[in-house]
């Protein structure tokens, strides 16, 4: 029987590759097929990209739990699939308190789906507000970089367009419009200034 040798240079592995780049997971290099981190990746991300089903309030656990599973870091503390219930932090900022997390998540959906029927925006411009009002709340523990990317593209291709790759090359500006994003749109724990409120 041949054996099936997967493809390094689709888009689905380029897409993998960069974004465990970006955000690695201790423990994992997430860049190759043999690594659990990498196939749960990609499995998220094919979960991501179909178009069966549409994005929901609880999507960002589906594919948390997707990413994170049989990795110890998570399960052992209970906390794949599951809201953060301890403080993180993003260098020196400090994310919004736990116990904020479930409306902030609430209003981060409610907002998405509202953007997604406005047709005064693009597709690109819902996708990113999406991506850093959900990076502002930074819901897990950890894997909050990688989960973002993949919802980044499940909106893009609900909305009809083609999925993006941020490359590990492009990760400071990458991280600079997260900035900018939460330095002129979150105050006080509560997003604002955005139009569609």
């Amino acid at each position: 029987m041949k054996q099936i040798i997967p493809q390094c240079n689709t888009f689905k592995h380029l897409f993998v590759k960069e974004s465990n780049t970006i955000d690695p997971q201790p423990g994992y290099d997430g860049n190759h097929p043999d690594c659990p981190l990498y196939v749960n990746h990609m499995e998220a991300l094919d979960f991501m990209l179909s178009n069966d089903w549409e994005l929901t309030k609880h999507t960002p656990l589906d594919v948390h739990r997707i990413l994170t599973k049989g990795i110890p870091f998570f399960e052992d503390r209970g906390m794949s699939g599951m809201y953060r219930n301890c403080d993180v932090y993003i260098g020196t900022e400090t994310c919004p308190s736990p116990y904020r997390i479930s409306d902030l998540m609430e209003t981060w959906f409610d907002v998405t789906s509202e953007m997604m029927q406005n047709t005064e925006m693009s597709p690109m411009e819902i996708a990113w507000t999406s991506h850093h009002m959900f990076e502002v709340i930074h819901p897990f523990i950890d894997g909050n970089g990688r989960t973002g990317r993949l919802l980044l593209n499940k909106i893009l291709v609900q909305l009809g367009q083609d999925p993006v790759i941020i490359n590990y090359s492009d990760r400071y500006y990458y991280y600079n419009t997260i900035n900018f994003f939460r330095d002129h749109y979150f105050d006080d724990g509560n997003f604002v200034n955005l139009d569609i409120f």
